[in-house]
């Protein structure tokens, strides 16, 4: 969810608020109910979770078009405090001053009659507890787990530095994206809670987990500080990488008074060990001092500071250990998003005259870009390299350095092969976020049949794409043209079967085709630079083939088009608020914006493209769509670049047109990071 185009409803001074009656005193509140409107603003939609403080649920905003928000509605026990409210706008304040990818987005606290509700940003995924209940009972593979640590970390170290103290981190106030990124939850508000204790019991609120909080935070008798985080921070972490608490869910206090120690993790070094029984010590003098260094004492990639330059024989190889966990989340963890180069450290002409650490720190850069690049996790050469860098580890484990750089060396081969030449994993289709927005667009825009069930042929998919490219540009006139001109090809237009789109209607256009638009511009200019438009897809397909390519599939146009950031819209994520740049037409070809991952112009904005989604054997649902949107498109709905349009085969549309694609041996350099 992307933070409003418009500011959203004003914080409520809370201090100048009487006492609010609870809701079951006859108020006119939502109640919690699904259905209902807050603020006469915000529909709540469904239910996401319940917690201590409140329930959150999926808002939809009705006065600026296309926007989802979470809202947490607050309990009554909270609402029923003044005092603690006053002190919580002052929080939610803070937090919205925390801009940090890490931390999703506060935007307002607001008053709604009997209801105080906290306007937030919308997160696809699940909480962390879920993805440990349902997936990782006995505990999380370091690789998986590792990036997920650092972006708490990085978050509360961020707001450390901040002079924030979080106050409640558990699995629960810990959400894992859909794009594989870890949010700290809830900041401020358990702080809140605390505050107030002497007012009202915080527990019965779920303010305080017991099971994850310090000794100091449940005696009440200090001040919080970074450590107490530190602590809680320590409880996940261990619960992520081994299943269970670290005290089997008693307290700090009760682990304390009868003696329990800490016990190892399998999958942890003995330092790592060392450095996780210090952050969940008892007494905070003797914890781990700061998030930074529980992070460092946890990096499986460093190297102990008295440890020499070229380590001695039969020591333990510390760089090439972690290739080798890298490597393992590059195929555990192909969803998550780094930039990488094409010519980067790693490279294979880099590699001559390195050291084998040197080498295997550049190996490490290809591995990165590997797994920025979303290549496939089973494509052939990166496991190959995967192989070779594990033997790497042992031939370096036994001081055989002349083996284990050569290893190296053909590991990186290998996977910069995997990185030009393998497949990439494509995300198409809408996420339950992204389909929300379409259904609140659709609903805004006075449409009949928006349930989820009506956007089902837009269900999310995951699939592995070959190298291919795609025109950096739509055909023009002048290119149909010419082959028109050496085939004497006859489009289906010109035997009269054009129409226009008027709805869900098709109204036939007698008498006219892409000739009709070929010879003159609407203001003058050269018509033989504009899209050629009026083109069936029988005659798109017989374009593609006189130039020896094809259409693309519906894959690869909506992964092009879409982009890295899988962008609802050519343009961005929120609907246009102007008109099209042009309404008397598409611009010409050359001079359309470039909005596709190739650097494509006038994708999805422009005209209709035809693809085939008959060509690739993971697309099924017929072989003749259109997609994209034209410069007729007025509603957003028919806007978005998830949208599929079936149309008959020889039927041609005023605003339907073509590029090309080819299967290529290698990505373009586009693709490479480059």
């Amino acid at each position: 969810m992307r933070r409003p185009s418009e500011r959203p409803a004003e914080v409520v001074d809370l201090e100048e608020m009487p006492v609010i009656p609870d809701p079951a005193s006859g108020s006119s509140g939502t109640g919690g109910m699904c259905g209902g409107l807050l603020g006469g603003r915000y529909r709540l939609d469904r239910e996401l979770g319940r917690g201590g403080m409140g329930t959150v649920y999926l808002a939809c905003d009705q006065e600026v078009q296309g926007e989802i928000f979470a809202v947490k509605v607050l309990n009554a026990e909270i609402r029923n405090y003044p005092e603690s409210l006053a002190m919580l706008r002052e929080e939610v304040r803070t937090t919205r001053a925390l801009r940090h990818p890490n931390i999703p987005g506060v935007y307002s606290l607001n008053s709604d009659r009997s209801d105080i509700y906290m306007l937030m940003e919308y997160l696809e995924g699940k909480p962390l507890d879920d993805l440990l209940d349902v997936e990782f009972g006995r505990g999380m593979p370091f690789l998986r787990a590792w990036p997920l640590i650092q972006d708490v970390c990085g978050a509360l170290a961020y707001a450390h530095d901040h002079s924030v103290i979080h106050s409640d981190i558990k699995p629960s106030n810990i959400f894992v994206t859909t794009a594989g990124r870890a949010k700290l939850l809830d900041f401020g508000i358990a702080r809140v809670a605390r505050r107030r204790a002497g007012r009202f019991d915080p527990g019965s609120m779920g303010a305080v987990t017991v099971a994850y909080a310090s000794c100091e935070m449940l005696s009440g008798e200090h001040q919080p500080d970074q450590r107490d985080d530190v602590y809680s921070l320590a409880c996940v972490i261990y619960e992520m990488l081994s299943g269970r608490h670290p005290f089997r869910s008693r307290s700090a206090m009760e682990a304390r008074d009868t003696g329990e120690g800490v016990a190892p993790i399998a999958s942890l070094t003995r330092a790592q060990n060392s450095e996780l029984a210090s952050a969940l010590a008892f007494d905070r003098a003797h914890r781990t001092a700061s998030v930074e260094a529980l992070l460092a004492g946890l990096d499986p990639t460093a190297i102990p500071a008295s440890a020499p330059a070229a380590a001695p024989r039969n020591s333990r190889p510390w760089i090439a250990m972690g290739i080798v966990l890298m490597v393992g989340g590059a195929t555990a963890l192909g969803w998550y998003f780094w930039p990488g180069t094409k010519h980067g450290p790693g490279s294979p002409a880099d590699i001559a005259g390195s050291s084998a650490n040197e080498v295997a720190g550049q190996v490490r850069a290809l591995v990165d870009r590997a797994r920025s690049l979303e290549v496939d996790p089973d494509d052939p050469s990166l496991q190959r390299g995967k192989q070779r860098i594990a033997a790497a580890e042992a031939s370096l484990s036994g001081g055989n350095q002349v083996k284990g750089k050569r290893l190296l060396t053909e590991a990186a081969a290998e996977i910069t092969s995997a990185i030009n030449s393998g497949k990439r994993v494509a995300h198409i289709g809408l996420s339950s976020g992204e389909m929300a927005q379409a259904m609140a667009m659709c609903r805004s825009n006075g449409g009949t049949r928006c349930a989820a069930a009506d956007f089902s042929d837009e269900a999310p998919k995951r699939i592995a794409l070959s190298p291919f490219e795609l025109d950096p540009r739509e055909v023009s006139n002048r290119d149909f043209t010419k082959f028109v001109a050496a085939t004497q090809y006859v489009t289906s237009a010109e035997r009269g079967d054009l129409y226009a789109a008027n709805g869900d209607q098709l109204v036939p256009l007698p008498g006219k085709s892409w000739k009709t638009w070929s010879s003159s511009a609407p203001d003058g200019g050269n018509a033989a630079d504009l899209p050629v438009r009026g083109v069936d897809f029988n005659s798109a397909k017989e374009y593609c083939r006189w130039r020896s390519a094809r259409l693309p599939t519906e894959t690869e146009w909506e992964y092009v088009a879409r982009g890295s950031d899988h962008r609802m819209f050519a343009w961005g994520n929120e609907p246009r608020t102007n008109p099209h740049p042009k309404l008397g037409g598409p611009l010409p070809v050359n001079e359309q914006p470039a909005t596709g991952r190739f650097g494509n112009r006038g994708l999805g904005d422009g005209l209709l493209e035809w693809v085939d989604a008959g060509t690739s054997g993971s697309d099924t649902q017929g072989d003749r769509v259109l997609r994209g949107s034209s410069w007729l498109d007025t509603n957003p709905l028919y806007q978005r670049l998830a949208l599929r349009r079936l149309v008959g085969p020889t039927q041609a549309l005023l605003d339907s047109g073509l590029r090309c694609a080819r299967s290529a041996d290698s990505w373009p350099k586009e693709m490479l990071g480059g």
